[in-house]
């Protein structure tokens, strides 16, 4: 997969790289015989039987190597990569052994999946060594059923997916699809699952021990509270502190490989909303906001009822009676509920109004003989709203607020979220703080068309200093017909200049415009939006 995505999304480079591995092929594929000969007498000579193989690594695994120790294709030596499959675990480590000792090993270049498998199963000795020739060469040790698994994931375990009776050890195996499964029920949007499912999958591990000496993986980054949830869920949520290697650290201190980690629980505590700041682990992240839900719940309830208790006195209907009628239950279903708590709470949220219930119960005249005059005071204040350039979905009197940290402008996909006494805040959709917020208070927002107007914008030039850089800045601004609200230079000790604009535009096409005008004044570097 990445292999074809790096083919359409940087063809250029691909090609590149294609176009050098195939240059030399001749004298790589010698390289490969030389080397696969050389192991092979060595295990034949220990009697280790085992399959040899030699192969190219992926076009953009190379790529990846060049960009990330910025290397040219010619100093990047490992681009062939040695497997050595065999039959039984102990054979595995006898043959990493025979490895090291025909060629040096590279410092901190060695890993033991073996000991401690990835998360999604994958389990192999990794090691690199200074090869027959003086290049690196890396080498992979496994036995036939890693490599079974290594290729083909789940799929290797025919009984899992058939459904036949598996053994305990294949249940562990496959205790992180079930946490997939588990979390994933806990997640609205796919977007958001599908980033946890690419942290599950794909993370920098680090391996720390409990204070028993029982080993665990956790991501790159990952905190105490990600170590706490990983135990158990309600020593997650009664985390209160924790010790590391005997001394007390902050909760979002990063875990390291090798660290003993302690959990300090408290009797009665709850999970803190800005653990979402720091945690990592999907198990975490959802268990936290599943909190966060339970409880905005409980608020939203109490609010509602409240809420739905004041407008049906106003049209001198009682509540509480209503309520566990038939009719309210036929309400509830209209709105599409199953339980007349979630259409309370729905209320609470600011979802749905009083008054759209009321209106459900009550026949039409009388809500219209009481609403007249309310009407009339409010009529010229919602046909303004009408026009205003964002459309919320089943709703034509609320107030629209957009997010001063992402600061959408049209043309950008957008989401909404409901805030008390605040109406709808407008957020694009990748904002990081949306991310945060309760996905019960989402709702469905979309761009007016027939509205024109003028949204802020934050936007930074980077340049090289010269006399007159600003004003040339400035005009060109101008010219693309986007007007400047403010604007912030700083200048660096290599002669670079960070300038900030807040400028004033139509939709994100007339900001690409302004961009593209910018990067055409001389010594401008980059130009990118911000927020």
């Amino acid at each position: 997969m990445e292999n074809r995505s790096f083919e359409f999304l940087d063809p250029d480079a691909y090609r590149e790289i294609q176009r050098r591995v195939a240059k030399d092929r001749e004298d790589r594929e010698n390289y490969i015989t030389t080397v696969k000969t050389y192991i092979q007498k060595k295990l034949d000579e220990n009697n280790l039987k085992a399959d040899v193989v030699g192969r190219y690594k992926h076009f953009y695994s190379i790529h990846q190597k060049m960009l990330s120790q910025d290397l040219p294709f010619e100093e990047v030596y490992d681009i062939i990569a040695f497997r050595i499959i065999l039959d039984t675990i102990p054979h595995c480590y006898e043959a990493l052994g025979l490895m090291h000792s025909l060629w040096r090993p590279i410092a901190k270049k060695f890993k033991d999946y073996i000991g401690m498998p990835k998360p999604n199963m994958y389990q192999s000795l990794h090691t690199t060594v200074i090869g027959p020739f003086g290049e690196r060469i890396e080498i992979q040790i496994r036995t036939r059923e890693m490599d079974r698994v290594a290729k083909s994931g789940i799929a290797a375990h025919w009984s899992y997916k058939e459904g036949k009776v598996i053994d305990e050890n294949v249940s562990k195996t496959f205790a992180w699809v079930q946490n997939l499964v588990e979390n994933q029920e806990a997640f609205r949007d796919p977007n958001e699952f599908l980033e946890n499912v690419r942290i599950d999958l794909f993370p920098d591990e680090v391996y720390v021990f409990t204070p028993h000496g029982e080993i665990k993986s956790l991501p790159k980054g990952a905190t105490p509270v990600d170590f706490a949830y990983l135990i158990h869920s309600e020593v997650g949520a009664q985390c209160v502190g924790a010790k590391v290697n005997g001394r007390m650290v902050p909760l979002k201190y990063e875990l390291q490989t090798g660290e003993i980690v302690e959990v300090i629980t408290g009797k009665g505590h709850q999970p803190s909303k800005d653990w979402l700041n720091f945690v990592k682990t999907v198990k975490a992240r959802s268990r936290i906001r599943q909190w966060i839900k339970t409880q905005e719940k409980e608020r939203s309830l109490s609010l509602g009822r409240e809420m739905c208790e004041k407008a049906f006195r106003k049209f001198r209907l009682n509540f509480n009676t209503l309520l566990k009628s038939d009719d309210m239950q036929a309400v509830v279903e209209s709105f599409g509920f199953k339980q007349a708590e979630d259409l309370i709470a729905s209320v609470g949220y600011g979802k749905i109004t009083p008054l759209q219930i009321v209106r459900k119960l009550t026949p039409k005249e009388e809500i219209d003989n009481d609403e007249s005059l309310f009407n009339k005071i409010i009529a010229k204040d919602k046909k303004r709203r009408e026009k205003g350039g964002v459309v919320v979905k089943g709703m034509d009197d609320i107030l629209v607020r957009f997010g001063k940290c992402c600061q959408p402008v049209p043309g950008d996909p957008i989401t909404g979220y409901i805030t008390r006494g605040f109406g709808v805040t407008v957020h694009r959709t990748t904002c990081v703080n949306a991310m945060k917020m309760n996905p019960e208070r989402q709702i469905e927002v979309e761009w007016n068309q027939e509205t024109h107007d003028a949204y802020p914008v934050r936007i930074m030039v980077r340049s090289l200093d010269r006399v007159g850089l600003l004003a040339d800045v400035a005009a060109n601004i101008s010219k693309s017909g986007a007007n400047i609200l403010s604007a912030n230079t700083e200048t660096k000790e290599n002669q670079t200049v960070d300038s900030y604009f807040t400028l004033s535009v139509q939709g994100t096409e007339h900001l690409t415009r302004v961009v593209e005008a910018l990067k055409q004044v001389r010594q401008v570097l980059d130009v990118k939006r911000l927020g």
